[in-house]
């Protein structure tokens, strides 16, 4: 005999679908995508003759779709504590140390005190998306501690070899950004290793398997490793995908579904179907 009354069942049901209604209708995120380049500026966020770079058209074309806004910048000096309250997701395709001009796009620094206002604003809240060569952004000088940038991002580029075709591994095909991400993906790309890892408070989404490339790279002859990952810091969600280096990426619809899904994780509720560890940072 059923021990639950129909009317609790009846109602349990409603408050099911009052959930899954509630995150289907997430208000429209609103994203800023920096993509102010230091020492080295990839090809993909180059802007020619005024007009908007290759990834600045695929995320502008994205946030169209889904009813999202977007401002693709490469002025780093927005970065502050007020023009944040404009946004709920940051977007970094960065590369160097972006409070200094730099010999590549020439655009405006962040000031002194950028860096620490972003950190709070996604410690009291914010959501931040990194790809690529945002690891290879603030990095920590030699024989230094890990700058806060890197310890929040999660890990720090530490070199890449000739493109390959690598297998991205999927690890956890049950959270919300790994929807559409095959358990074993294989495509072209340059690959980053990393260090200074943060596997304390990093949730490892996918990893790379190199395959065939370790007989070919010595820098690859390891075993699988983090290449996309998430993590809660503070009250702020912090997303992470190694890959973007080429045009052919960006352009590839799994991928473009991938960044769809991270920001839709992004914008959920705080508690809905997220598998992160607490922050716990050494």
């Amino acid at each position: 005999m059923n021990k639950f009354p129909c009317h609790i069942v009846i109602l349990g049901v409603i408050a099911a679908l009052a959930m899954t209604w509630t995150y289907a209708q997430e208000p429209s995120a609103r994203l800023l995508f920096l993509s102010k380049s230091v020492g080295f500026e990839h090809s993909v966020i180059a802007q020619k003759d005024g007009k908007p770079s290759w990834a600045d058209n695929i995320l502008t074309k994205l946030a169209e779709e889904h009813d999202a806004t977007i401002t693709c910048t490469k002025d780093a000096s927005l970065i502050n504590a007020e023009n944040l309250k404009n946004y709920d997701i940051v977007v970094f395709y960065t590369q160097g140390d972006l409070t200094q001009v730099g010999d590549k796009d020439g655009a405006p620094p962040m000031s002194e005190n950028g860096l620490e206002e972003l950190l709070t604003w996604i410690k009291n809240g914010g959501r931040f998306m990194g790809f690529h060569c945002a690891s290879d952004t603030f990095h920590t000088p030699s024989g230094a501690p890990v700058t806060a940038y890197i310890k929040m991002l999660g890990g720090e580029f530490a070199g890449h070899g000739a493109q390959f075709r690598g297998t991205v591994k999927v690890v956890d095909s049950g959270h919300p950004t790994m929807t559409s991400i095959p358990q074993n993906w294989t495509i072209r790309e340059e690959w980053y290793t990393f260090k200074n890892l943060n596997t304390d408070s990093i949730h490892v989404l996918a990893l790379l398997d190199p395959g065939e490339e370790r007989a070919k790279q010595k820098m690859y002859d390891v075993p699988p490793y983090p290449i996309i990952w998430c993590r809660e810091y503070g009250a702020g969600l912090v997303y992470f995908n190694g890959m973007g280096h080429r045009e052919d990426v960006w352009t590839n619809p799994t991928f473009q579904q991938s960044i769809v899904d991270a920001a839709t994780w992004l914008m959920a509720e705080p508690n809905y179907d997220k598998v992160v560890p607490k922050e716990g940072e050494k």
